[in-house]
């Protein structure tokens, strides 16, 4: 199963980088992104472990990333209109979960955060880490 695991991983981060290269399409800034390899979490949140999928991520989801990641786009084979789809690019627990380095500041879709971009990058990091991606 860790092999699985490991090969899903892998790839995720080969459509990451894709990403990377291609851009969203969207607002980005000036800079070019960082890939995924080269940021490390910078914003570890502000411990909260009852963050849900539904209540608190999905709304910064659909606002931010959806639009370049959904069911009519797709870029980079990335869809984040479901659950499931944002679980493809989530490990529970885990700081270095995709979902987290590209959101993270230096990171290839930090940029897309509307807002409040560190409290929407904190929600991200305590939902995945601590809050463990509760649906």
């Amino acid at each position: 199963m860790s092999g699985s695991l490991s090969s899903r991983l892998a790839t995720l981060v080969v459509l990451v980088s894709a990403v990377v290269v291609s851009g969203c399409g969207g607002s980005g800034g000036a800079s070019s992104p960082t890939g995924p390899s080269n940021v490390s979490a910078t914003i570890t949140g502000s411990g909260v472990s009852t963050y849900t999928y539904t209540t608190d991520v999905r709304p910064i989801i659909n606002a931010d990333c959806v639009q370049c990641h959904g069911p009519s786009q797709r870029q980079a084979g990335v869809d984040l209109s479901s659950y499931s789809g944002v679980m493809q690019v989530t490990a529970a627990g885990n700081a270095s979960s995709i979902l987290i380095l590209v959101t993270q500041p230096g990171g290839a879709m930090y940029s897309q955060l509307s807002g409040n971009r560190n409290a929407k990058a904190g929600t991200i990091y305590d939902w995945v880490v601590n809050s463990k991606a509760a649906q």
